[in-house]
């Protein structure tokens, strides 16, 4: 794409995250120039926050529809109409030093847009009061992420996700009848009609778990994961071959999976969304 900033990146926001600040600053101090930055807000909001970022564009959501339609919304006022990737990050979530590198070899993409995989890496995890929980599992056989989702795995998260704009033309936009898994259900139609995935060993973003978040209502949480894989994948394969994907997943994590113990105690990733209080022992 012929874009002096080439990343489009979508934060919906109410205006009052604590993290608010530390969101946008990895933004410019990880993509900057290359991306622009869309805040998405209520309209009661819209003046302070064009102070506070002056270099960021806020839109102004006065339908109020919830996250995916507020992240829809960015996308159709993007500043630049010739960016080439597309992601978003929460208003409690933060780009890390990875993101950078992560982003350059996407970049190298650009004329070659239908080719271009979506891009996922290493995702850190902090408490609310950035106390450590260790790392996100996530899937380093890139085959296997389809197989993985069908067995209930989530095998990759939103978080430093980068988007060909290829495959945002040809999905079309987020759902808006899901409040917590159409990032699972957007990535997974894109594989089912033929999208590549590309795993990066950096670790690309920080997911901060806290108290009050949409996903940590795990009860809804489970339910609109099981309802996007069973509605979009195609049959796992036969048991062997189920077997494998997940005995893959486990051995790549094995170091996530430890760390996590030291640090959180016997916690699978539905128990840190409910309960995401870090406690040293």
């Amino acid at each position: 794409m012929n874009s002096t900033r080439p990343l489009l990146v979508v934060t919906p926001t109410l205006g009052h995250s604590p993290w608010l600040d530390r969101t946008v600053a990895s933004v410019t101090a990880y993509a900057g120039k290359r991306a622009a930055h869309v805040l998405v807000a209520p309209p009661s909001v819209g003046a302070d926050l064009r102070q506070r970022f002056p270099h960021c564009t806020v839109v102004e959501d006065t339908a109020a529809k919830g996250v995916y339609a507020a992240i829809n919304l960015g996308l159709a006022h993007a500043p630049d109409p010739n960016w080439g990737w597309f992601t978003w990050i929460n208003d409690d979530d933060e780009f890390t030093p990875g993101f950078a590198p992560h982003l350059t070899r996407a970049l190298e993409y650009d004329g070659r847009q239908s080719a271009a995989p979506w891009c996922y890496g290493q995702v850190r995890l902090l408490d609310g009061s950035d106390d450590y929980l260790g790392r996100l599992a996530v899937a380093h056989h890139t085959a296997d992420i389809a197989t993985l989702a069908q067995g209930g795995i989530n095998p990759l998260n939103q978080q430093g996700l980068l988007t060909p704009r290829f495959w945002i033309l040809r999905r079309g936009p987020l759902r808006e009848d899901l409040r917590i898994c159409a990032d699972v259900d957007f990535w997974l139609r894109a594989l089912m009609s033929g999208a590549t995935f590309r795993y990066s060993p950096e670790t690309v973003a920080v997911f901060r778990l806290h108290a009050g978040q949409i996903s940590g209502n795990v009860a809804k949480h489970k339910a609109e994961f099981h309802q996007v894989v069973a509605a979009l994948s195609p049959r796992a394969g036969s048991k062997s071959r189920q077997l494998m994907a997940r005995l893959r997943f486990r051995l790549a994590n094995a170091g996530v999976y430890l760390g996590r113990i030291r640090r959180s105690g016997w916690k699978g990733g539905y128990a840190l969304l409910q309960q995401p209080e870090h406690k040293p022992t």
